[in-house]
């Protein structure tokens, strides 16, 4: 197509797609990847990683550096490196949306763990799930908001506002294989504004763990919450992100195999986490009552009610929340856990020290 549109955007060609290769003290990580293709609202400091990491170097591993603080009380001392970060803008109707209507940003991170406890790894699939959910109990995607009521049910002399989650996830989380590598992979739903993320993990040692991370961004006129947003469709912007990593190859170090190699997986055994019902209702209510945020119904006064129908909303989150098997699945979940897990993440945080996310 020549020109694309909110319904369907235009991303980078795919022709023009070159090799991105990483070499991580032996292990070998290779892609495919459009050039890049950044717009006014990408950062400017994208796609000049270097293109050797010595992960055992002193040096190295001080150029690490912490892009958030640690949780407040936390021991952790976990680090990380950017290995490559790119970036594709997705144009619409070049009079009538502009310059851009959207991108895609990918961020592919070394993730490593100072210290584990005997017997633990992230070539264990248990392990690798514990570590997975640390970005929720240690990291940001487990961030709350001051939420609010409905002016009728406001009281007055209740002064702590109610604490409402930015994100639902994981959803379509799932097991699957990428040309002979095991990979762990989520997706992150913003409730209010926000970049809808996409996870993937796949680990490259005992401590170490590589992940790639992409978000969308839908640039839109009097679309400034999640809901809004949802007008310009998501589909092209994941088929771009799943072309760039069903090219991904991982060619693991002869340490990192020998680690490998020691570690045991039941057979068939993919062991997965979801968010639960509780979680699902919540952002049913959470997207409802943000859905107004930057949104004005040209149809209504400007001081009336502007969100979204309940219902919708609800709709919205009952089809996003469905599983969607990619390609190379091996193991795939429900929706969501029909009750809440036993809480586990002092337990986890107990066992294993987990890599703060972004």
């Amino acid at each position: 197509m020549w020109f694309g549109s909110e319904q369907n955007p235009k991303g980078p060609n795919w022709h023009k797609a070159r090799p991105v290769i990483k070499n991580l003290s032996g292990t070998r990580i290779a892609l495919h990847a459009p050039p890049l293709q950044s717009n006014a609202y990408m950062p400017f400091a994208f796609d000049d990683e270097p293109d050797s990491f010595d992960l055992d170097s002193p040096d190295t591993l001080e150029a690490i550096d912490y892009r958030s603080p640690k949780p407040s009380g936390s021991e952790r001392s976990d680090r990380r490196t950017t290995i490559w970060s790119s970036g594709w803008n997705f144009t619409g109707r070049p009079l009538l949306d502009g310059a851009s209507i959207g991108d895609l940003q990918v961020e592919l991170v070394l993730e490593e763990i100072d210290e584990l406890p005997i017997n633990c790894s992230l070539f264990r699939r248990e392990d690798l799930i514990r570590y997975a959910k640390g970005y929720f109990s240690e990291g940001w995607l487990g961030n709350f908001h001051h939420g609010f009521g409905e002016p009728h049910e406001r009281n007055v002399y209740d002064l702590s506002p109610p604490r409402w989650s930015n994100y639902l996830a994981p959803l379509n989380n799932q097991w699957l294989v990428l040309n002979g590598q095991d990979w762990l992979y989520f997706e992150v739903q913003p409730l209010r504004e926000s970049t809808d993320d996409f996870y993937w993990l796949c680990p490259i040692g005992h401590r170490r763990c590589l992940r790639a991370t992409y978000s969308v961004s839908r640039h839109l006129s009097n679309a400034g919450n999640s809901y809004r947003r949802e007008r310009s469709p998501i589909e092209n912007y994941r088929d771009l992100m799943e072309k760039i990593m069903s090219t991904i190859i991982v060619e693991l170090s002869e340490t990192a195999r020998q680690q490998q190699r020691s570690v045991e997986n039941p057979e068939a055994q993919y062991p997965l986490f979801h968010c639960t019902a509780a979680q699902v209702e919540e952002a049913k209510h959470v997207m409802y009552m943000r859905s107004d945020i930057c949104y004005r119904d040209k149809l209504k006064p400007e001081d009336a009610d502007h969100r979204a129908p309940k219902e919708e909303v609800a709709a919205f989150i009952d089809q996003r929340i469905q599983p969607r098997p990619l390609p190379g699945c091996l193991a795939i979940g429900p929706a969501f856990e029909q009750a809440d897990p036993t809480p586990s993440s002092h337990k986890d945080r107990a066992n294993l020290k987990l890599a703060q996310n972004k």
